[in-house]
């Protein structure tokens, strides 16, 4: 009995130095681990997609410089002016509509062109118009529009 005992009491005392020994190797360790810090940074990179849409084409058409001229018919005023296309796309077959209109802005004539020939391209092309109408006194100024077919 004695031996087991002693084998116990053996096993006991070696558990016990063994447990000092482990703690005591951590213990030591632990300063080297601390002296080898390593420090690992992160960054995050957003990325956004987008994709690209084309803008509408678009149709931009002023009428410049209009004003009228005496006819070969004296019955008749002949009306002139500049087409200018300033959208971004070419323009065929434009018509205009010339009122005459009075002192209190009352239309009290009108006309349309035929269909121009010519094709206005885009970013500031130019083209120019005219239209017979007829004389008369009470007509105070002119206002045209651009129709398109």
């Amino acid at each position: 009995m004695d031996t087991n005992t002693s084998t116990t009491r053996g096993a006991q005392r070696r558990g016990t130095s063994l447990g000092v020994g482990i703690a005591a190797a951590l213990l030591l360790s632990l300063p080297a681990c601390a002296a080898h810090e390593h420090v690992v940074a992160t960054r995050t990179t957003t990325t956004v997609e987008r994709t690209a849409v084309a803008p509408a084409k678009t149709v931009d058409i002023s009428i410049v410089g209009l004003h009228d001229e005496p006819a070969v018919d004296p019955a008749q005023e002949r009306v002139v002016g500049t087409i200018v296309n300033d959208g971004d796309r070419r323009v065929t077959g434009l018509s205009i509509r010339v009122d005459a209109v009075d002192d209190t802005g009352r239309v009290v004539n009108s006309v349309v062109t035929p269909p121009l020939r010519q094709d206005i391209d885009a970013y500031g092309g130019r083209a120019t118009f005219e239209a017979l109408m007829p004389r008369d006194a009470t007509v105070a100024g002119y206002h045209a529009v651009a129709v398109a077919r």
